[in-house]
């Protein structure tokens, strides 16, 4: 795939000008598409995909405690409030509490870890919950 890729964008590039570059560069863009789903249907994952993870585990803390430590092998992760309080999450080393935190979530709550965050992930519930945190590799 590498190659064919690298060639319909150096191709690209050489285009100029008005609907004639338009439709070169959709005829290349469509190449470049067939080349992808053939990729795929042969089984190649494009970089950064994933197919495992690990989880769900739960996390139940009403003190500051790790919700996922740092990974640089961790592609993502994702965040599952299923029990009654509030769950503060903090991105990062910082302490998460009730007044300072990344992101809060309610009851029901789902969160996704940005794409690719690899750091530290820590949190506090208020009053006891439980959250069930499943991480992709």
């Amino acid at each position: 795939m590498g190659w064919q890729t690298n060639r319909i964008l150096e191709t690209i590039g050489t285009a100029t000008g008005g609907t004639q570059s338009i439709n070169y560069n959709l005829e290349a863009i469509e190449a470049l598409m067939v080349t992808l789903q053939a990729d795929v249907a042969d089984g190649i994952r494009p970089p950064n995909s994933t197919t495992g993870g690990t989880g769900p585990t739960d996390f139940t803390s009403t003190s500051y405690g790790t919700i996922a430590t740092a990974s640089t092998g961790r592609l993502g992760c994702t965040i599952f409030n299923s029990g009654p309080g509030n769950l503060h999450v903090m991105l990062g080393t910082a302490t998460a509490s009730t007044s300072a935190f990344s992101v809060r979530l309610s009851a029901g709550d789902y969160f996704e870890v940005p794409f690719n965050y690899t750091g530290l992930i820590g949190g506090i519930f208020a009053t006891a919950g439980t959250a069930e945190v499943t991480q992709l590799s």
